[in-house]
């Protein structure tokens, strides 16, 4: 009797994951942003075109004071606003171009991940030195990114 209960249950289970009526179902559910994934993306959205547009004033805005920055896996790189103008406020005074969007993402809560690319214009704008691609988790609290790892 446990084997015929185990069967019965066996194919119940693959008819509801084989039937697209669940499958649709299931997919609508998944496309439901909660209001903290909102703001979330929302941040990150406005982060890439504070980049694009090389506006330092608007990219600090989005950072909480004690934003951290990491490599992959722990590897702390920097903390805080003062380094990140270090860092970007350079590279926005330089570059002729900078060109990012996000390829892929995935949010859930107040962590959003991207699958990025990036292009610069180091000596002439319109003409594209470097392109590259790389994935970046933000982690988002308060509206201000709190935390940076980047995967290489």
């Amino acid at each position: 009797m446990r084997f015929f209960s185990f069967i019965t249950l066996f194919f119940f289970s693959f008819a509801i994951n084989a039937n697209p009526a669940f499958e649709e179902k299931a997919a609508a559910l998944s496309n439901i942003k909660t209001a903290e994934e909102k703001v979330a993306e929302k941040v990150i959205d406005a982060l890439i075109v504070a980049y694009n547009q090389q506006n330092i004033k608007s990219f600090l805005a989005l950072y909480a004071d004690d934003v951290e920055f990491y490599m992959y896996p722990q590897k702390l790189m920097f903390t805080g606003k003062e380094d990140l103008i270090k860092r970007y406020g350079l590279m926005f005074k330089k570059m002729k171009c900078l060109n990012a969007k996000s390829l892929k993402r995935i949010v859930h809560g107040s962590i959003v991940i991207d699958h990025e690319s990036s292009e610069i214009c180091t000596q002439q704008a319109g003409v594209v030195d470097k392109r590259s691609e790389f994935v970046t988790s933000y982690q988002i609290e308060k509206g201000k990114i709190k935390k940076v790892v980047f995967f290489r």
